[in-house]
């Protein structure tokens, strides 16, 4: 059973592990097999920081004492754009399928709504089909195209970007 709850400052190992492994499985994140490169201690720093924040969160998925899935939504400070904020969300490719996604989603879009967060905003490559699927599935509407959004191995990705006007 997948648990999805609040990240916390002893999952800092976990979550930093988590990020090579998930790296190394997809070319769709801003890392690769390298995951973060930041120490254990800067990774406790961040996730402190996230907690004290009322418009942030870190979820993660659980199985198994494991991380397999983070998603996090982070809040603007400036008064005139603190009605939106960004997300992110990842999952282990052997949970793929199982509704960890889903789950994730709804829970930051809840979340977000607590928040009084109106617009919810993200990035997403072009060429990855289920991510787009699941966003679309949720309300996220296409709202422009990021050409040479990022390079992996030399190659340009373009990305969509995507809002949720909540």
């Amino acid at each position: 059973m997948v648990e999805i709850r609040s990240a916390e400052v002893r999952d800092a190992e976990r979550i930093l592990r988590y990020c090579k492994i998930v790296g190394s499985e997809t070319d769709n994140l801003l890392f690769g097999s390298e995951g973060l490169n930041i120490s254990v201690e800067s990774e406790r720093i961040i996730l402190s920081n996230i907690a004290s924040r009322e418009k942030d969160i870190m979820l993660v998925a659980i199985d198994d004492d494991e991380v397999v899935g983070i998603g996090n939504i982070g809040g603007n400070m400036r008064e005139r754009i603190s009605h939106q904020a960004r997300l992110a969300i990842s999952i282990r490719q052997s949970h793929w399928g199982q509704g960890i996604g889903s789950n994730m989603m709804q829970a930051l879009i809840d979340f977000a709504k607590s928040e009084a967060i109106e617009i919810i905003t993200l990035e997403v490559y072009r060429d990855n089909e289920p991510a787009i699927k699941l966003y679309k599935k949720f309300g996220f509407e296409e709202i422009g195209y990021f050409k040479n959004f990022s390079k992996v191995n030399g190659v340009y990705k373009d990305a969509i970007l995507m809002n949720l006007y909540l």
